[in-house]
């Protein structure tokens, strides 16, 4: 849920700059999800005739859709309030009717783990043709009752507030935005983020815990000896802490945790695929994430320095999953912290123990760490002070 695809990123703009009026039109498809919603847009896509346009359509809808069934769990599974994103006050609508299910994280996250991999089916088909895909932002939304009628709180415009804290944007204060080759690499990128995410959270169970922690719940209920957390202040909070504890006992599913390892190499390799076909283009159409020659949809310009200091990250994180650089530990100290780290190759390939006290002692880490070079952390700072510190939704913005 922190990475909502299409989402989070356009706060650069309400954040910033104002959005860029554009002159051009949406595309049929665009008014297809705008009445309909994103089943129908698949449908009306796979009617398209084949070329990358249909590709990327088709993996841009299948991406949307893994977020749509994740709330679509949430909602079905909770009948108390839970916020649209993690840490955010615009509250996911109240469902009175809904049935609780100890497995709805793993069903949430298997389900969009199965649309995220349709999608990359149809990103990596896309070939060297260029095309264009006009989508207005504020057709897109997300069935989160799966009643099959857009509410105003299921538009994209109701999930930036969300995230950004601040009122929803108005309708049509969206960008319309025009999609082209290289966003296919973006997409991309993005689908194995979210896919190693996903893999890690099933890495470690969190069904058998959150069955414990309710099961446990619920019986102390019956007896009525269960008060208001005095220490937090919220059931949702001791509970969901409690859960994040129990799972993490015990090694994580190496299978799944390699899995993650590859999504995440995947993403460096097509982000970096991004980078070099956008700075090919020539044209300036209301770019989704512009070269410097470029300006964006949202109005927020994307200097040369910007993103190169982005390769730099981008390079830095490559040697990590690689194990050619290794992860600083906070106890080790002195002339040490230059030279001895944790190896993040060989713990997702072989993860031991996930104890959350240990992995903060750091037992949990000391069969994985090793002297080499430590993972130059200056490149985050200085990627933050390029885009006036900014990096964090720079970062969510470029992937």
């Amino acid at each position: 849920m922190r990475h909502i695809v299409l989402g989070i990123v356009l706060s650069l703009g309400l954040a910033g700059s104002p959005l860029y009026a554009q002159e051009i039109s949406p595309s049929p498809l665009s008014g297809v999800i705008k009445a309909d919603g994103l089943s129908a847009g698949v449908a009306f896509a796979e009617q398209q005739p084949d070329g990358d346009r249909k590709q990327f359509a088709l993996g841009a809808l299948y991406t949307l859709q893994a977020v749509e069934h994740i709330l679509q769990v949430r909602y079905n599974n909770y009948s108390g309030r839970l916020p649209l994103v993690p840490g955010g006050t615009t509250q996911l609508r109240l469902n009175p009717n809904a049935k609780f299910d100890p497995a709805f994280i793993e069903n949430a996250l298997v389900g969009a783990a199965d649309a995220l991999a349709t999608a990359q089916g149809h990103l990596e088909d896309l070939g060297e043709d260029e095309f264009a895909l006009v989508i207005n932002l504020d057709d897109i939304w997300f069935d989160v009752d799966a009643d099959g009628q857009r509410a105003d709180d299921e538009g994209l415009r109701a999930f930036l507030g969300a995230a950004l804290n601040v009122p929803a944007p108005e309708e049509g204060q969206m960008p319309i935005v025009q999609f082209d080759r290289a966003d296919g690499r973006w997409l991309l990128a993005y689908t194995h983020v979210l896919q190693g995410m996903a893999e890690m959270v099933l890495s470690v169970d969190p069904t058998p815990a959150m069955t414990k922690v309710t099961d446990g719940v619920a019986h102390m209920r019956e007896l009525g000896i269960v008060k208001r957390d005095p220490i937090f202040g919220d059931d949702n909070i001791i509970d969901t802490i409690a859960v994040i504890i129990n799972a993490l006992h015990g090694p994580a599913d190496q299978t799944r945790t390699q899995k993650a390892l590859g999504h995440f190499q995947a993403m460096i390799a097509a982000n970096k695929e991004f980078w070099r076909l956008v700075a090919l283009e020539e044209d300036d159409q209301a770019e989704w994430l512009p070269n410097p020659s470029q300006q964006s949809a949202f109005g927020v310009p994307v200097t040369a320095e910007v993103a190169a200091g982005w390769q730099d990250v981008l390079d830095e994180l490559e040697s990590v999953l690689a194990g050619d650089a290794l992860v600083p530990f906070w106890r080790v100290e002195g002339h040490n912290a230059a030279s001895v780290g944790i190896n993040i190759n060989k713990f997702l390939t072989a993860p031991g123990d996930l104890d959350l006290f240990l992995m903060v002692h750091g037992a949990a880490f000391a069969p994985y760490m090793e002297k080499g070079r430590v993972v130059d952390i200056d490149v985050l700072e200085r990627f933050s002070e390029l885009t006036g510190g900014q990096g964090g939704m720079f970062a969510l913005w470029f992937n």
